[in-house]
Formats: C-alpha cells, sequence, structure tokens
C-alpha cells in the first residue's frame, strides 16, 4: 500500500549549523558528506546510504538578484535577524507505487499547491526503504517564509528587512512575512491537500490505491501506529520493523488500504473531472481558502474559469453522444464516466 507522511520542521537564524544554504546544498546532495545532525534528523538517514538517490531538483519564484537556489537561502542566512525563522521546510512521500513520471508530477504539483508563490527549492530522493522492500521516494520542499506578490526592486539585505508598517511604502522595508504558514491550521490543510493530490495521481495512472491524511483513530482504526523512533536505536528499529511485517502478513494493511480507496472513491466521483489542473486548483484555493490578499483572489477567479471551460466541455461531449449510446450504459459505465480524464 502506498506510504503517506508529512513532515513539517524550520530553521532558525543562528540555531541549525551550514544554515539554510547548507540544508540546500545537502537537498541537492552537494553537501551530503559533512551534513549536520539535524539535516540528517530531517532525513531520516542510515549511515550507508550513497548520494546517487537524487532524482530531481528545482527551484522557483526565486527573486531577480538571486543566483538559484542555494545562493537566495544563503542570502537569508546573512540578512535574517538573529532568532528570526530563516526557511522552512515540508518533507512528503511520493508512493512508489507511482511511475517516475508520476511522482515528479505530484511533487511539482505538492509545490505548487503550498508554496508556489513563495521562493522555494525541492528535491525528490528515492533511498532505500529501511525495510528492504525497496525505494522510499519523498520530496523535500524548502521555502522562504516571506512571500512577495508583486517584485519590487529590492537588494538581499532590504529583501530581508523587517517589513514596513501596512500603512507605509513597502519598499521602506523588507518583504512581509506570510503569517498562515505558522499555524497549525494551515499544516492540517497541507496533508489533506497531500492526500487529494496523491490519490488523483494515483487514479490517472490506473491505480486502486489511496492514502488517507487522517489519523488511524480518525479513520476509525484501533491499532497502534508503526512509527520509526530513532534511527540510531536498533532495538527499536527492530520492534517497528517486526510490527510493520505483522501488519502486512496479517492482511491487516491490505484490509485497511481497501477502506481507504473506498472513502477516496466516494470522494471522486463527486469531484468534476480528476485533471491535473481541476484537482490542482481545487487543493490549492482550499489550502488558502482563508487568504483574501489580491493576488490569492486572482487565482481563485482564474481557477473559476478554468473549471468552468472544464465543465462546458463536458457538457459539449455529453450532448454529442447519441440517444442509443445513452441508454445503453450501465450504472457501471456512468460511474466510470465520472472519473475520466
Amino acid at each position: 500500500m502506498p506510504t503517506y507522511h508529512v513532515h513539517a520542521s524550520y530553521i532558525k537564524q543562528g540555531s541549525h549549523g551550514g544554515g539554510s544554504a547548507g540544508f540546500a546544498r545537502y537537498l541537492s546532495r552537494e553537501g551530503r558528506d559533512d551534513a549536520s545532525q539535524f539535516r540528517r534528523y530531517l532525513e531520516r538517514e542510515g549511515p550507508h546510504q550513497g548520494k546517487d538517490d537524487l532524482v530531481a531538483a528545482w527551484s522557483a519564484n526565486l527573486p531577480r538578484w538571486a543566483q538559484d537556489g542555494e545562493h537566495f537561502f544563503a542570502m537569508a542566512d546573512t540578512h535574517e535577524r538573529a532568532g528570526w525563522i530563516v526557511a522552512r521546510h515540508l518533507q512528503i512521500a511520493l508512493p512508489r507505487e507511482l511511475s517516475p513520471a508520476g511522482r515528479e508530477e505530484l511533487a511539482r504539483d505538492l509545490c505548487e499547491v503550498t508554496v508556489g508563490r513563495f521562493p522555494h527549492m525541492a528535491a525528490i530522493h528515492e533511498p532505500p526503504a529501511r525495510d528492504g522492500s525497496g525505494i522510499q521516494p519523498h520530496v523535500h520542499i524548502l521555502f522562504s517564509p516571506r512571500r512577495e506578490d508583486v517584485e519590487l526592486d529590492r537588494t538581499p539585505a532590504q529583501w530581508f528587512a523587517k517589513a514596513a508598517a501596512k500603512d507605509r511604502d513597502p519598499l521602506e522595508g523588507g518583504v512581509r512575512k506570510d503569517v498562515n504558514v505558522e499555524r497549525k491550521a494551515w499544516l492540517r490543510d497541507v496533508r489533506e491537500a497531500t492526500a487529494m493530490l496523491t490519490n488523483a495521481v494515483l487514479a490517472r495512472e490506473g491505480l486502486s490505491l489511496a492514502v488517507d491524511h487522517r489519523t488511524l483513530e480518525a479513520q476509525g482504526i484501533s491499532r497502534d501506529p508503526a512509527r520509526y523512533g530513532s534511527t540510531h536505536d536498533k532495538a527499536d528499529l527492530d520492534r517497528t520493523m517486526t510490527y510493520r511485517q505483522h501488519l502486512r502478513e496479517s492482511g491487516t494493511l491490505a484490509y485497511e488500504q481497501l477502506a481507504t480507496y473506498a472513502g477516496w472513491h466516494d470522494q471522486a466521483v463527486k469531484l468534476l473531472s480528476l485533471d491535473r489542473e481541476y484537482v490542482r486548483d481545487l487543493a490549492r484555493d482550499h489550502l488558502w481558502r482563508f487568504d483574501r490578499s489580491p493576488a490569492r483572489e486572482r487565482e481563485r477567479a482564474e481557477s473559476l474559469e478554468r473549471t468552468l471551460d472544464l465543465a462546458m466541455h463536458d457538457r459539449t461531449r455529453e450532448r454529442r453522444v447519441t440517444p442509443e449510446r445513452t441508454r445503453e450504459r450501465t450504472p457501471e459505465r456512468s460511474q466510470a464516466r465520472t472519473w475520466e480524464v
């Protein structure tokens, strides 16, 4: 069954060796050999993993003065005030059941939905799973909490300065930080959006699999979660491996996957489509529904226009179906029609 995992963390000015630029180098596998304990904690790595697990890396929405993602975060380390959060980080599992193209599609959609308006860099890693069952794909997303919807002519020092009061000229201060990403509710919405995007990609690839962002208790499952503890505690790791093997061999995970897929199916048939752009719009607009900034309002207006175009196209196809073909449809075929992308 596909793995679901979303982990959030942050890097404060002066709190971690190498800072955010060091972590950026680490994500692109440029600084793996000198990784700090903090970075190894985020990665949950074993001691023998090589440098060949990097699949793809990219950066986006950087200001004009930034040469690349590493340079941007180096400037953040230099100019952010002591004790302030320099960067935030998301680590999200990508199902190994997807094709390589499907995993990269999902990773890029996750970036677009969660941090599309923030300066960020991302990397897909595929290290071997600790239980020897195959690869363990995941994406790291490192982003600045500062968001500049309309780029102004600032130097790096000005960009990372304290923002001006809202009634003053924006150029009197730096780019304002988005407080939404500091809230637990935002992370809960990220988890929900991750599940929807993941399940939509699985469905587009024809896989009858799904993930659920809710806790086991919320899903009505009473068993203990199979969490990894310290990577360096062999006894703890062995206990978790044994427990996970028991869950697989007893059929517990297979049964839970059937229930998860049924829940996703009930949700999916209510959607207009599983089209990539439509699902991405839906997830992004829900995640940022409380953001009333002009940039987000434009996003929602553009999403609505695309949704209406999709609905009109769908109705046009329906009118082209002959009455005979319509009468011949079985309930199963009608349901499959709802899933078309």
